[in-house]
């Protein structure tokens, strides 16, 4: 190859050479574009997982009494209720939306899923927030264009300086 002639950029092109060090590699459009896929993948699953999860309770969520069990101070609430089958569930909840928040020995009235009513219960007065799904699938849309771009290199995170 004359030096005149460059290599051609793409995928082709080996973009790491040992001398470079780990940080040309790690800015390589492969594993950059590679990061931003991957990146679009957890988003996209955490969006739709919050989606479902929401949707779950809106369409059979079964209302019960619970009893505080305890309120921590990270905005968690310990709570015990009965399945309308009679199953006592003891669950611990987020209770960041809850207004007024909780208090040990209070009760509350919460929404469960017959399905699973350790895993997916709320505040009976909190309606689900489409929000975080939206800023998930936002971000994965967004993760999902920088990923091909990344991976031809038109967009470099960092420029390295030799």
């Amino acid at each position: 190859m004359s030096a005149n002639r460059r290599r051609p950029r793409g995928l082709h092109r080996n973009p790491f050479t040992p001398h470079d060090g780990f940080l040309a590699w790690a800015n390589s459009p492969p594993v950059t574009g590679a990061l931003c896929m991957l990146a679009a993948l957890l988003c996209l699953t955490g969006g739709l997982l919050t989606h479902r999860h929401a949707s779950a309770l809106r369409e059979r969520g079964i209302q019960a009494q619970a009893d505080v069990l305890r309120a921590g101070d990270d905005r968690s609430v310990l709570l015990r209720f009965t399945t309308a089958q009679g199953q006592e569930i003891t669950a611990e909840v987020g209770a960041l939306d809850w207004n007024p928040a909780p208090v040990a020995g209070d009760t509350a009235k919460v929404i469960y899923d017959p399905i699973d009513p350790g895993h997916s219960v709320t505040n009976a007065y909190s309606t689900p927030n489409p929000l975080v799904t939206w800023l998930l699938c936002g971000l994965a849309l967004l993760f999902g264009v920088l990923a091909p771009l990344s991976f031809t290199g038109r967009v470099r995170w960092r420029t390295l300086h030799h």
